[in-house]
């Protein structure tokens, strides 16, 4: 477990850039390199403002749309654009947009909110930063101030590394605990959030305390008068069909359990009565009309359609019904990490843009100028010919149009500018049955058993290999299916470095440490404990669980699932009348029971035991949150219990469209698979039906898709095992048939890669209409540490987990007719175990534009192939700071070789100099502050992730045929940019 005294810290960090001769830039700082004159793609197109760009550092795709607003005073104003990322999940904007509106949250990575504020329990994060420290003072306890403004303590934070410069204060009431925050910027403007309940997203628990998940952004005021004020609506029942099987536990239309989320509904801005501020501390806004002149709202389908007013949503008939109540939108989802439901049932329609002038002609009050228009598509069931009938799974934003309004009389003259579409991978499930190749099986007799042979990630790389113990050896078959794009194995190979126990009797290969590599763990005998992975492909020695689990692991009732959030795989026991769970301790083993008793009628919480064998139970995530929820399946019936930590779960959801599975006396629950097929985050299922596989798709938690049959698959029956596993190391299912019948000996294992080449939900394509087209292509992590593993370069870090990353850029202008393209490496993937946090990669190379015979080889023809034309590829490549400590003596220079070994790293050297001479070309690693412990240490490398090191900038024109001169030249760099930083320890925080 990490000591709190050794986790809350604040850094500072301050940058040197240096040419490859060592000079100083003066003012760089943390700047970036000098300007390259790329290739770009395309002419002078331009649309609506709308950007892609690919983050190197984590290989994500990121695209932005602005939001039409119109400029405040002085340029006081909200400037919002809508985001897509392709590490996102769904939102109100559709599946992987976000809205940037900032927030301070309780922080979930490293476990679920415990709303202990007396006793610190919590984490809080300012969105777009980072952690915030509480600020101490000399005596190492908070500080308090009591006396700056009457009835309220004020504690201060700041972030965790430092670059805001802002005042955060955290305001506590005294009369009722009900707090807020107020951040005061280094530009002296005032931010206020969660001041009131409708600026936070909390429950409402009937008798206790309200527990506030996230204080969301409610006003903004500078030092010259203007302010700008955030108005948010809370989620209830309207417009949902409470009919509908997963809704009957969530309570009636006007349930407070249904409340808990906000939309933004409105920004108001331009204030004719100034708010000057007086005093040392503002005040809340001042009980008078400020007379706001411009007014954006967001529309969710609460609107009129055709002359929108800003205030539509609140407007009534005589009877008091709503005129225009707001729709549910058809894939509405749920998160649970906060500790209770935070459902989204919205979807934005568009962005509104009012004017209130009512001096001015033609313009007056309520007058709509702008409007930004969001169309979204509605993903199906994967099985296109029963889409008519399925409930949407998912809702893509598929085109923004942006509009200009002119009144005219009681309504408008509209006009619009081309809209800017995307497009999607879709899911489309393959029927093609593989074969894997017999030089890949060779010492694989029996297929693959789960017992005698199973499927483990035995060194934490990503993708899953083969692990059997014959005659007291451990021997492993590398998976290396990435490299090929099928299923291909490398080798059997002897486990060396194994600990010296027998995969049978007690023992378990588990992640205790949340790191994502296995460690073997000793359930039984008189010393527990485990073997922790280093972090090369060996163990450490044994160590004994200081808090040993005295229980028998093969338990029937025993299942290990993390209930905390934190990571780590926690244990729980069904009882008949309780459920009994351990913490898990990491490395130390497990903490004390903790007894929690579920409510007597299960439609309220679970009553069930796993050792059951009428029933089907099993823990799985149906919500797509993260968490493992209780699953019960039945043949016509599905249902869970939500995970809200800490042992507790949420009332039954019972999913609507359940499958039959079979027929009544013919279906079997030991042949239900639960599992992620299309990489969406939620729990799909497969049922190895007599006739054939059965699919059936999560619809977001609340229903399922129809069946997909699959017609074609290998014969279903008792003696042959199948699994699902993602045997390719893209994030998606395969399902795998093995056999270790004679009969089959030729061909024991045979797979379907249900989700082919492509993950699904992923953007690949943007067009504005107006000739401006991108095309994106994506490749795995898992790919490129294959790759460079081959090719004798190891990464100095892993990723336990398949990352999808931008391989690909094409850029068209369809008006100039060019075509530009952009590709991507990766290497050195991070993952941090202990921060739970992945960190991107610590080299990137980059191609802009590429080889003439590929530009010639595309099936549309364009202007630019022409060899006159032809631009020879630039080559950057590019070194991050992942925030890895590799050692004291290796805080930056991670890349070029230790200080004293005699081979040569990563970085350009000059052709005949030495080991010497081209080391003093270089900067010198970053000084760490004297006297810190190797906790702090840690935190100081954490402190400089995300920061560019190097980049070298090449020119590939050594074609083929290339005198050897020409091949140098192409090896050497045009420019060399280099960087190094100071970090600097601004705090030493703990809670006091």
């Amino acid at each position: 477990m990490q000591n709190p005294r050794e986790a809350n810290r604040s850094a500072s960090v301050q940058g040197d850039a240096a040419t490859q001769s060592g000079q100083t830039l003066p003012g760089q700082g943390q700047s970036a390199p000098p300007s390259i004159s790329l290739p770009k793609g395309g002419g002078a197109i331009s649309g609506i403002g709308e950007k892609f760009a690919a983050n190197p550092a984590t290989g994500t795709g990121s695209m932005s749309v602005p939001i039409a607003a119109s400029p405040g005073r002085a340029g006081f104003g909200p400037q919002l654009s809508l985001g897509y990322d392709s590490g996102n999940g769904n939102s109100a904007f559709g599946f992987g947009w976000s809205l940037a509106l900032p927030a301070i949250t309780r922080k979930t990575s490293k476990g679920l909110p415990r709303y202990d504020d007396g006793d610190q329990s919590d984490v809080f994060i300012l969105a777009g930063a980072e952690d915030l420290v509480p600020v101490l003072g000399s005596d190492g306890r908070r500080q308090e101030d009591r006396d700056s403004v009457p009835g309220h303590t004020l504690q201060r934070y700041r972030p965790r590394i430092e670059g805001l410069f802002a005042r955060i204060e955290r305001w506590t009431r005294h009369a009722d605990g009900d707090t807020h925050w107020r951040i005061w910027s280094k530009d002296n403007i005032l931010t206020i959030y969660g001041l009131d309940d409708d600026s936070r997203i909390a429950d409402s628990p009937c008798g206790g305390p309200q527990r506030v998940f996230s204080w969301l952004l409610c006003q903004t005021r500078d030092d010259k008068g203007n302010a700008m004020l955030h108005q948010y609506k809370a989620e209830d029942g309207i417009g949902i069909d409470l009919d509908q099987a997963h809704e009957r536990n969530r309570g009636a239309r006007n349930d407070p359990s249904r409340s808990a989320n906000r939309y933004p509904k409105r920004i108001l801005y331009g204030n004719r009565t100034p708010l000057l501020i007086a005093g040392e501390r503002p005040a809340a806004l001042p009980d008078i009309d400020p007379d706001w002149m411009f007014e954006l709202v967001f529309d969710y389908g609460d609107h009129d359609a055709d002359a929108p007013g800003p205030h539509d949503d609140c407007a009534r008939d005589p009877a008091g019904a709503l005129l225009h109540p707001w729709p549910a939108r058809p894939d509405p989802f749920s998160s649970y990490r906060a500790g209770f439901e935070v459902r989204t049932a919205r979807l934005c329609r568009r962005v509104l843009m009012f004017h209130h002038f009512p001096c001015e002609p033609e313009v007056g009050r309520d007058c709509l100028v702008h409007s930004t228009d969001l169309c979204h598509a509605h993903d199906h069931a994967h099985d296109h010919a029963h889409q008519q009938h399925a409930a949407a799974a998912y809702s893509f934003l598929q085109a923004v149009t942006q509009s200009g309004y002119r009144r005219c009389g009681d309504g408008y003259a509209r006009s619009s500018v081309p809209p800017v579409e995307f497009g999607y991978t879709r899911p489309v499930v393959q029927e093609t049955v593989e074969e894997v190749d017999a030089d890949s099986l060779a010492n694989l007799p029996a297929g693959v058993d789960g017992s005698a042979y199973r499927w483990a990630d035995l060194h934490g790389e990503g993708v899953q290999g083969i692990l059997t113990e014959q005659g007291g050896f451990w021997y492993y078959t590398r998976n290396i299916s990435p490299l090929a794009g099928r299923a291909q194995f490398a080798p059997l190979e002897t486990v060396a470095l194994r600990p010296n126990v027998s995969l049978a009797g007690g023992v378990e290969l588990l992640d205790l440490a949340g790191d994502g590599r296995p460690d073997v763990v000793v359930m039984q005998g008189p010393m527990p404990g485990l073997y922790e992975h280093d972090d090369g492909e060996g163990w450490q020695p044994f160590k004994p669980f200081r808090a040993p689990l005295n229980l028998p692991s093969r338990d029937p009732n025993l299942r290990f699932v993390d209930l905390d959030g934190d990571g780590r795989a926690d244990v729980m026991i069904t009882e008949d009348d309780a459920l009994l769970w351990h913490p898990s301790l990491g490395e130390e083993g497990f903490g004390p029971a903790r007894r929690v008793f579920p409510a007597l009628d299960e439609e309220k919480g679970p009553r069930v035991v796993f050792a059951d064998a009428s029933e089907s139970i099993h823990l799985a995530d149906l919500s797509g949150d993260g968490l493992a929820d209780i699953v019960r399946l039945r043949n016509g019936e599905v249902c869970y219990w939500p995970n809200l930590g800490f042992g507790r779960f949420g009332a039954k959801v019972t999913m609507d469209n359940p499958p039959w599975f079979d027929h009544a006396g013919q279906f079997d629950h030991r042949r239900i698979r639960l599992a992620d097929i299309d990489g969406s985050g939620s729990a799909d299922i497969i049922y190895l039906h007599s006739e054939g596989v059965r699919l059936y798709f999560n619809q977001s938690g609340n229903a399922w898709g129809a069946a997909h049959r699959m017609q074609v698959f290998p014969r279903i029956d008792d003696l042959v095992n199948i699994a699902a596993v993602d045997l390719l190391g893209n994030g998606t299912i395969c399902l795998v048939w093995s056999s270790p019948l004679p009969a089959d000996a030729g061909r024991p294992m045979r797979y379907v890669n249900l989700m082919g080449e492509r993950k699904p939900h992923l953007l690949v394509r943007t067009d504005n209409i107006l000739g401006a087209e991108t095309v994106l292509d994506y490749a795995t992590s898992t790919r490129f540490y294959l790759q460079d593993k081959r090719g004798g370069k190891p990464w100095l870090t892993r990723l336990p987990f398949p990352v999808h990353v931008v391989e690909r850029v094409e850029t068209w202008d369809h008006i100039s007719r060019s075509r530009f393209v952009t590709r991507y490496a990766y290497h050195h993937g991070y993952f941090d175990g202990e921060e739970r946090e992945f960190r991107g990669f610590g080299m990137v190379e980059q191609w802009d534009t590429e080889e003439f015979g590929t530009l010639a080889a595309c099936e549309a023809a364009a202007d630019n192939i022409a060899e006159a034309s032809h631009v020879p590829p630039i080559h950057t490549r590019t070194w991050f700071h992942t925030g890895a400590w590799l050692g004291r003596d290796r805080i930056a220079d991670c890349f070029d070789g230790p200080p004293h070994a005699r081979g040569r790293g990563e970085y350009f050297r000059e052709p005949g100099l030495s080991e010497r001479e081209a080391r003093a070309l270089l900067l010198p690693d970053t000084p760490l502050p004297p006297g810190l412990t190797l906790a702090e240490e840690r935190e100081a490398s954490r402190a400089l992730a995300g920061v560019m090191l190097r980049q070298e900038v090449y020119a590939d024109d050594a074609g083929p045929g290339a005198a050897p001169w020409q091949a140098a030249r192409a090896c050497t760099p045009y420019t060399v940019t280099e960087q190094n930083f100071h970090v600097r320890r601004c705090a030493t925080n703990w809670a006091g």
